[in-house]
């Protein structure tokens, strides 16, 4: 049967049985196929602005503005949102977004302190220092020499693994120096001579001021394994109510 006798039969039910408004249509399934080679397509509205749907001939899916695609799902699945894309709630991105050709960073662990995240790692001690609302992992008579760490499991296929934190030096660092690894390779380090510093400000701890507090951490890598190894340490040698320090908001990124 074609189309134009459904469209028929479907206004002529209606208008008889009075349960459709005049020239509406209520099927259970309706296919549209315009042959091999040609795009089948449904046209809603009658100028230039109207707005279609379209089958194509390669298998592409598109919603149109008049010629012009708005949103477009390829054969392979993939999403191509053409014009402004804006959201009045959260977006939620769970595999790789790619901007302008770019892969962009997808963040897949943010280490929340607050919610208890401490308690995965291998040294999982939680204090404050200055801002009690702040909390750090490790702190003033928690961390001195050694480390803590802590592995990532089942992290999405990537290339590049970048890690970020905030390292925080705590009273009498003499030289000794304070140490990112990734996967147990030292990836980054930095160092504080407190006494050689002039000025600075006692937030916590000692009576020693506080002169290089929060140095931020941001380290890239190639990177492809299912699994990460961070770990945080320092060269201390004196106890922890004299040197210590901390780490704070943790993120690994992965593209």
């Amino acid at each position: 049967m074609s189309l134009l006798a459904l469209l028929f039969l479907g206004s002529l039910a209606g208008f008889v049985q009075g349960s459709q408004p005049a020239g509406s249509l209520n099927v259970s399934s309706l296919t549209i196929n315009a042959g091999d080679e040609e795009e089948s397509r449904i046209v809603l509205g009658n100028t230039a602005d109207a707005f279609g749907i379209a089958l194509k001939s390669n298998g592409d899916f598109e919603i149109r503005s008049g010629d012009t695609p708005s949103i477009a799902v390829t054969a392979e699945g993939d999403i191509k949102v053409y014009g402004k894309l804006k959201s009045t709630g959260a977006v939620a991105i769970e595999e790789k977004l790619n901007f302008m050709g770019v892969d962009q960073w997808l963040l897949t662990a943010s280490e929340d302190l607050e919610a208890g995240d401490a308690d995965t790692w291998s040294n999982n001690t939680v204090t404050t220092c200055g801002n009690p609302g702040k909390k750090l992992l490790g702190g003033y008579g928690a961390f001195a020499g050694g480390e803590t760490s802590k592995t990532y499991f089942e992290l999405p296929t990537h290339y590049q693994i970048r890690v970020k934190a905030n390292y925080h030096f705590i009273d009498a660092w003499g030289g000794e120096t304070a140490y990112a690894k990734l996967d147990h390779r030292i990836l980054w380090t930095d160092n504080l001579d407190q006494q050689a510093s002039k000025v600075g400000i006692q937030l916590c701890g000692a009576s020693i001021p506080e002169s290089k507090f929060a140095v931020p951490i941001d380290v890239v890598i190639p990177h492809e394994a299912e699994t990460l190894t961070l770990a945080f340490g320092s060269t201390l040698s004196r106890p922890a109510t004299e040197q210590s320090w901390a780490v704070s908001d943790i993120q690994v990124y992965v593209r």
